[in-house]
């Protein structure tokens, strides 16, 4: 497996190749490139990689700066992740990474500026007022205290992944997650993207109030009868 990066000009963008060889595709079958720059959409088939003689590459346009996760999907085998990716790193899935593709790093071509001539017209000299300075009285900072976040993951359905998402939009602790409505988590969810549609929050609210109250044996025996966090 190999990514290979290459500039376009002046662009703002780079051709980037995604190759998987015969020895590495679990097998003969078609292999779709899926990750951020298409939304993880499996019905796109315009992202279904070019075979020949057993190997498999696609080569597509990607903006500089900024990083982008994938996969690939074997049609009969299921997924599977590039060796020679930049970076791996947690999907939403427990114990599954996603590879990862940096191009934060690529210098970005920009236009040279273009010099205006400026015509000098001459100032009258102005006279100096010198000003006594002032003694500036000591500011003293007050100590920012630090925003408490509880470890969301220690709610049944909630990886790495979600709990940051959560956290982004002010859901940090068990209190807050708990006052949150099962609608306003869907509705994150969904913001987020496709892959976390599936995810079912309707007893996280229940599970964060009892970890609020430090009621550990009741939250496990709860997270016991659940099903992924339903």
């Amino acid at each position: 497996m190999a990514l290979v990066k290459k500039t376009k000009g002046k662009s703002s963008h780079a051709l980037v190749t995604f190759k998987v060889a015969k020895t590495e595709a679990p097998s003969a079958s078609d292999v779709l490139l899926l990750g951020d720059f298409n939304n993880w959409q499996t019905n796109d088939s315009s992202y279904q990689m070019d075979k020949k003689n057993g190997s498999y590459s696609k080569t597509i346009e990607l903006e500089i700066g900024k990083r982008y996760e994938f996969r690939y999907l074997s049609t009969d085998k299921g997924w599977f992740n590039d060796h020679d990716a930049d970076a791996y790193v947690p999907s939403p899935y427990d114990g599954v990474d996603n590879s990862v593709v940096d191009l934060s790093s690529m210098p970005e071509q920009k236009k040279k500026p273009v010099k205006k001539t400026v015509k000098k017209v001459a100032k009258a000299p102005v006279k100096k007022v010198v000003k006594k300075p002032v003694a500036k009285k000591p500011v003293v900072k007050k100590p920012v205290s630090k925003a408490k976040k509880d470890d969301l993951k220690k709610i049944e359905g909630i990886g790495p992944k979600i709990a940051s998402i959560l956290t982004d939009k002010g859901i940090g602790t068990f209190e807050k997650l708990s006052k949150t409505t099962v609608k306003v988590l869907e509705g994150i969810l969904k913001e987020a993207g496709p892959r976390y549609t599936m995810h079912k929050p309707g007893s996280w609210p229940k599970q964060a109030k009892l970890a609020s109250a430090d009621k550990w044996d009741e939250l496990k025996k709860l997270q016991d009868k659940l099903d992924g966090g339903k």
